[in-house]
Protein backbone atom coordinates (compact mmCIF):
# COMPACT_ATOMS: atom_id res chain seq x y z
CA UNK A 1 0.00 0.00 0.00
CA UNK A 2 2.93 2.36 0.86
CA UNK A 3 4.75 1.75 -1.85
CA UNK A 4 1.72 2.25 -4.50
CA UNK A 5 1.69 5.29 -2.85
CA UNK A 6 5.33 6.71 -3.18
CA UNK A 7 5.26 5.22 -6.74
CA UNK A 8 1.99 7.13 -7.59
CA UNK A 9 3.51 10.55 -5.91
CA UNK A 10 6.76 9.78 -7.62
CA UNK A 11 4.94 9.85 -11.25
CA UNK A 12 2.75 13.01 -10.52
CA UNK A 13 6.40 14.78 -9.50
CA UNK A 14 8.19 13.80 -12.70
CA UNK A 15 5.00 14.83 -14.74
CA UNK A 16 4.92 18.25 -12.74
CA UNK A 17 8.57 18.88 -13.61
CA UNK A 18 8.17 17.34 -17.50
CA UNK A 19 6.45 20.85 -18.78
CA UNK A 20 9.09 22.91 -16.97
CA UNK A 21 12.09 20.69 -19.07
CA UNK A 22 10.50 20.65 -22.12
CA UNK A 23 8.82 24.64 -22.45
CA UNK A 24 12.63 25.79 -21.23
CA UNK A 25 14.06 23.69 -24.10
CA UNK A 26 12.61 26.43 -27.07
CA UNK A 27 14.53 29.54 -27.25
CA UNK A 28 12.89 33.02 -25.76
CA UNK A 29 12.99 36.69 -26.02
CA UNK A 30 12.28 38.29 -23.19
CA UNK A 31 11.18 41.76 -22.97
CA UNK A 32 11.09 44.09 -19.28
CA UNK A 33 8.17 45.64 -18.23
CA UNK A 34 9.80 47.58 -15.60
CA UNK A 35 13.17 47.81 -14.34
CA UNK A 36 14.46 49.71 -10.79
CA UNK A 37 17.56 50.27 -9.02
CA UNK A 38 18.49 52.17 -6.10
CA UNK A 39 20.36 55.70 -6.03
CA UNK A 40 23.48 55.15 -6.79
CA UNK A 41 24.12 58.55 -4.86
CA UNK A 42 24.70 57.70 -1.23
CA UNK A 43 21.21 59.16 0.55
CA UNK A 44 21.39 61.59 4.02
CA UNK A 45 22.10 59.60 6.92
CA UNK A 46 18.32 58.02 7.98
CA UNK A 47 16.90 58.58 4.93
CA UNK A 48 15.49 55.59 2.63
CA UNK A 49 16.99 54.96 -0.74
CA UNK A 50 14.86 55.87 -3.84
CA UNK A 51 14.59 53.49 -6.55
CA UNK A 52 15.40 54.69 -9.75
CA UNK A 53 13.59 53.53 -13.13
CA UNK A 54 15.87 51.95 -15.98
CA UNK A 55 15.67 51.37 -19.61
CA UNK A 56 13.50 48.45 -20.59
CA UNK A 57 16.00 46.22 -22.42
CA UNK A 58 15.11 43.34 -24.52
CA UNK A 59 17.31 39.57 -24.29
CA UNK A 60 17.03 35.90 -25.14
CA UNK A 61 17.25 32.75 -23.33
CA UNK A 62 18.30 29.50 -24.19
CA UNK A 63 18.49 26.02 -22.11
CA UNK A 64 21.07 23.09 -22.95
CA UNK A 65 21.90 20.76 -20.14
CA UNK A 66 20.69 22.43 -17.07
CA UNK A 67 22.24 25.46 -17.98
CA UNK A 68 20.45 28.81 -19.57
CA UNK A 69 22.14 31.38 -21.58
CA UNK A 70 21.59 34.83 -21.48
CA UNK A 71 21.77 36.92 -24.26
CA UNK A 72 21.82 40.50 -24.29
CA UNK A 73 23.54 43.33 -26.30
CA UNK A 74 26.16 41.16 -27.59
CA UNK A 75 27.41 39.75 -24.00
CA UNK A 76 26.15 36.33 -23.15
CA UNK A 77 25.74 35.32 -19.27
CA UNK A 78 25.51 31.53 -17.93
CA UNK A 79 22.88 30.55 -15.03
CA UNK A 80 22.68 27.76 -13.21
CA UNK A 81 18.66 26.21 -13.39
CA UNK A 82 16.45 24.08 -11.15
CA UNK A 83 13.16 23.34 -10.99
CA UNK A 84 11.33 26.04 -8.78
CA UNK A 85 9.60 23.63 -5.72
CA UNK A 86 5.98 24.81 -4.31
CA UNK A 87 6.08 26.61 -0.74
CA UNK A 88 5.20 24.75 1.87
CA UNK A 89 1.80 26.14 1.95
CA UNK A 90 0.93 25.63 -1.40
CA UNK A 91 -0.31 22.48 -2.71
CA UNK A 92 0.30 22.19 -6.32
CA UNK A 93 3.60 22.31 -7.74
CA UNK A 94 4.58 25.89 -10.24
CA UNK A 95 5.48 25.08 -13.58
CA UNK A 96 8.83 27.54 -12.78
CA UNK A 97 12.82 27.38 -12.80
CA UNK A 98 14.82 29.43 -10.70
CA UNK A 99 18.51 30.38 -11.77
CA UNK A 100 21.16 31.65 -10.33
CA UNK A 101 24.43 33.38 -11.43
CA UNK A 102 26.83 35.08 -8.67
CA UNK A 103 25.02 38.15 -7.73
CA UNK A 104 22.20 37.63 -10.23
CA UNK A 105 18.39 35.62 -9.94
CA UNK A 106 16.14 34.68 -12.15
CA UNK A 107 12.82 33.03 -12.11
CA UNK A 108 10.45 32.57 -14.61
CA UNK A 109 7.51 31.39 -14.85
CA UNK A 110 6.72 28.94 -17.90
CA UNK A 111 2.78 28.93 -17.80
CA UNK A 112 2.35 32.40 -17.83
CA UNK A 113 5.79 33.12 -19.44
CA UNK A 114 6.86 35.63 -16.81
CA UNK A 115 10.11 36.38 -15.41
CA UNK A 116 11.62 38.30 -12.39
CA UNK A 117 15.26 39.12 -12.13
CA UNK A 118 16.97 40.37 -9.38
CA UNK A 119 20.84 42.02 -9.25
CA UNK A 120 21.62 41.47 -5.32
CA UNK A 121 25.43 42.75 -4.29
CA UNK A 122 25.92 43.64 -0.97
CA UNK A 123 28.80 45.21 -0.98
CA UNK A 124 27.91 47.85 -3.56
CA UNK A 125 24.12 49.14 -2.91
CA UNK A 126 24.00 50.78 -6.61
CA UNK A 127 24.48 47.40 -7.99
CA UNK A 128 20.70 46.09 -6.42
CA UNK A 129 18.37 46.22 -9.05
CA UNK A 130 14.85 44.23 -10.06
CA UNK A 131 12.95 43.88 -12.91
CA UNK A 132 9.97 42.01 -14.51
CA UNK A 133 8.63 41.33 -17.39
CA UNK A 134 7.31 38.94 -20.01
CA UNK A 135 8.54 36.19 -22.64
CA UNK A 136 7.44 34.88 -25.98
CA UNK A 137 8.85 31.64 -27.57
CA UNK A 138 10.61 32.04 -31.02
Amino acid sequence: MIAHRVALASAVLMLSIVPAASQLRRPMTCTEDVSVRLDPVPAPEGAKPQPQPQRARTFSLVSSGGLLTVISAGRSDYYECQVASPRLNERTPRNAIKCQNGVYFLLIDLNKLNFVEAQLNPEDRSEIKMSYGSCRTL
